[in-house]
């Protein structure tokens, strides 16, 4: 294993877990499958990590989300071969959700949106807002906004900086910025 704490993982893994958890039940649209694939990703994770396979501990969120990846494209493979095991599509949106992790999400997009709320500038605001959590198109808010595609990568930018700096006078760490920013999208 490369010279890492393991306890430093653990607590990164932590970290990040509950934004990697709303991220892939974003993507898969199956709350129970992606938090079986998620917990069986990060089971993956520490063992190649222990292995010595993981070249950048400290970037295991990343690992861990790849992995989960590979994890439902093989569950899908499985599944297309299996057509007796499927399950209909209108059963699986019945089911409900754990009501404890969708406290855990609604907090988190509170502070989310609580930060972007914080942005020094009305611009900032917007675009981040527009952008990230209500997924406009890029090319829609220049042209609402009057701005040239490239001054948008620019403003969303330092938009993206000022709210790493918010994140890090909080007492969050860099990385923790990409697991905040996971929440928001999710």
């Amino acid at each position: 294993m490369p010279d890492t704490d393991p306890h430093s993982v653990d607590r990164l893994i932590g970290q990040q877990y509950p934004a990697l958890l709303m991220l892939f039940r974003h993507k898969v649209g199956n709350d129970q499958l992606a938090d079986d694939l998620i917990h069986q990703a990060v089971t993956t994770a520490l063992e190649h990590l222990h292995a010595g396979r993981v070249s950048q501990p400290a970037l295991i969120g990343g690992y861990i989300f790849r992995v989960a990846m590979n994890h439902l494209r093989n569950h899908r493979r499985k599944a297309a071969e299996r057509p007796e095991h499927r399950a209909n599509p209108d059963d699986i949106e019945k089911l409900g959700s754990d009501t404890e992790a969708d406290d855990t999400e609604a907090t988190i997009l509170r502070q989310v949106r609580k930060l972007v709320e914080e942005l020094p500038t009305v611009r900032d605001r917007e675009i981040v807002k527009r952008f990230y959590l209500d997924e406009q198109e890029k090319d829609d808010i220049c042209h609402d906004l009057n701005l040239a595609p490239l001054h948008f990568d620019k403003v969303i930018f330092r938009a993206r900086r000022r709210m790493r700096e918010q994140l890090e006078a909080l007492g969050f760490r860099k990385s923790d910025f990409f697991g905040v920013f996971l929440c928001a999208l999710a």
